[in-house]
């Protein structure tokens, strides 16, 4: 059996040779079974680490995990959340003082508050990395929707790439903050973009009857939500969010859409697409698929292909 030094070793090797740790300094180093710790996942966010496990280990296995990272990388900080299925997430400080709450990590030169203090969430989805990138250069002078935003890291990639106006949905009131945050820490004027506390589905009506369009709508949502008007889940809502979304998009315009539910593979996923045309009159063009970045392999046995489906579309 290999030694934790040697297998996190070999997971440092590979993004030591591809990541510019000059301009990023936030990215997977270990990805499950693609890295050969199965149900266990490592995050390093400058010099704190987040180790996550999605079953029971050891306790010895637990403090060799341990004991590699901080030999390999010196953190200031190793947090450890168990996420079991059908239980709370539980989040403990491995080493260093505090859990980390409210610091800045760099992504491809761009800044992001991050926090291990939010359950699942840390405020950037490390596996997007390259599909914001790809926003960010198709992104010169265009209005920008960003529904399901989030913490707005696909606007602020757009606003950067020269996007002229962002508008950001999410049911969050959190969210939204955060989002402005994000704004302010790479020195964009808040007041040129639009922040919307609110549910996406009434939002896109709103859109729709004002006859309001952009030049690209980014649709990335949770795999399940409640508002107050509907249930939605993505399995059985991705041909009307993807036909809505056409709706509102200008000619030539492009949408992308995500989604990060293993179960719908590419094959499911293309599968379901030309339901799109009963939501809308448009006729649409797939012009672009794509999927998580090289941090984040999959071994091929135990998942067969990558879990990310990231799209873009135009019309």
């Amino acid at each position: 059996m290999l030694s934790y030094n040697h297998i996190i070793g070999n997971a440092w090797s590979l993004r030591n040779k591809y990541i510019s740790h000059a301009s990023t300094n936030v990215y997977r180093l270990v990805n499950s079974y693609g890295d050969a710790l199965p149900e266990v996942t490592i995050d390093v966010y400058d010099k704190n680490i987040l180790l996550q496990y999605f079953k029971s280990y050891d306790n010895t296995i637990k403090e060799g995990i341990c004991r590699s990272l901080n030999e390999t990388f010196l953190p200031e900080t190793i947090t450890e959340k168990i996420r079991l299925k059908g239980k709370d997430i539980q989040t403990h400080s491995i080493s260093g003082t505090a859990i980390p709450k409210d610091f800045v990590v760099r992504e491809n030169g761009i800044k992001f508050n991050a926090s291990f203090c939010e359950g699942g969430g840390t405020g950037l989805f490390l596996d997007q990395r390259d599909n914001r990138k790809k926003v960010q250069t198709l992104a010169k002078g265009k209005e920008i929707l960003n529904c399901f935003c989030y913490t707005s890291s696909f606007s602020i990639y757009a606003s950067l790439g020269g996007a002229v106006r962002t508008t950001n949905v999410d049911l969050s009131k959190k969210a939204i903050e955060w989002s402005k945050k994000n704004f302010l820490l790479n020195q964009l004027d808040t007041s040129q973009h639009e922040f919307i506390t609110g549910d996406v589905w009434d939002w896109v009506k709103r859109f729709q009857k004002k006859d309001r369009t952009f030049d690209m709508i980014i649709i990335d949502p949770p795999s399940f939500s409640t508002s107050k008007t509907a249930i939605f889940t993505v399995e059985k809502d991705i041909p009307q969010l993807i036909g809505q979304g056409l709706n509102l998009l200008r000619k030539d315009g492009i949408l992308a859409f995500s989604t990060n539910i293993a179960k719908i593979n590419f094959s499911k996923f293309f599968q379901v697409l030309p339901k799109v045309k009963y939501f809308t009159q448009k006729h649409y063009k797939l012009i672009d698929v794509s999927s998580q970045g090289l941090d984040f392999p999959v071994d091929g046995i135990h998942l067969i292909e990558p879990y990310l489906k990231f799209v873009m579309l135009t019309c």
